[in-house]
């Protein structure tokens, strides 16, 4: 995406030179004028990110890590269950000491906190409820949020340069007539583009389950959207 704005910019640049009389002493005439524009598209969220762990705490650290494994093998089985064309993978695994000190004794070991978190990725926002059930069959709902895909981003991008260069145009225009420059007297120079602002994540649905046994009840679920915005700026020539 970066690559291609930047050699917009510089076509743009180029095609600018190119309107205008030859020689240096033309492009000093005028007035130049900088001037912003700005496009933006709300979409709807078409993508998932679900995280889960499991967590132990027991006296033997073996114990606890053998527990944490099988339960987190049994609750990847069931998310690929639920949904099979999901992105399942084991992140953070941390196990670390519980210390006690009763009053007037050194600090002591009294067990070990063995925890695993496994990620979930999906656009299949359909299944979404009941995939987030199944795992919390298994482990426990540590966060859910709402998002763009990739695709869905990459296939906004050429609307969103349209409609950048639309509203600086109209700009241009709009301040042509309020100067009284006939539009056969301006000039682009230049546009460049900033960078498109990534989607802002809304805050994650923040859910915690109990580690039991039993069906947990199955989520209400909003995807909600996401806005897209693409800063466009102009450097314009007025000729007299």
């Amino acid at each position: 995406m970066r690559s291609f704005l930047a050699g917009l910019a510089l076509a743009a640049t180029a095609f600018g030179a190119a309107a205008q009389a030859p020689g240096p002493a033309a492009r000093a005439e005028g007035t130049v004028v900088v001037m912003p524009g700005m496009a933006q598209l709300q979409l709807p969220n078409d993508e998932a990110l679900a995280s889960f762990y499991y967590e132990v705490q027991d006296a033997d650290a073996r114990k606890a890590q053998t527990q944490v494994n099988a339960r987190v093998a049994e609750g990847i089985a069931a998310l690929k269950r639920a949904d099979p064309g999901a992105q399942v993978e084991s992140a953070g695994y941390q196990s670390y000491p519980v210390y006690v000190q009763p009053s007037g004794v050194a600090p002591r070991i009294s067990g070990w906190r063995v925890r695993q978190t496994v990620n979930l990725r999906t656009t299949d926002l359909e299944r979404l409820a009941s995939t987030v059930q199944a795992g919390q069959g298994v482990m426990a709902l540590g966060s859910l949020q709402f998002q763009l895909s990739r695709a869905a981003r990459e296939k906004a991008e050429a609307q969103l340069i349209e409609r950048a260069v639309a509203n600086v145009q109209a700009r241009i225009a709009a301040a042509a007539k309020a100067l009284g420059v006939p539009a056969e007297r301006v000039r682009i120079e230049e546009l460049s583009f900033g960078r498109r602002d990534e989607f802002a994540p809304p805050q994650p649905m923040m859910m915690r389950a109990a580690m039991a046994d039993g069906a947990a009840a199955p989520p209400v679920l909003e995807p909600g959207q996401s806005t897209e915005s693409l800063p466009v700026t102009a450097r314009v020539r007025f000729l007299p």
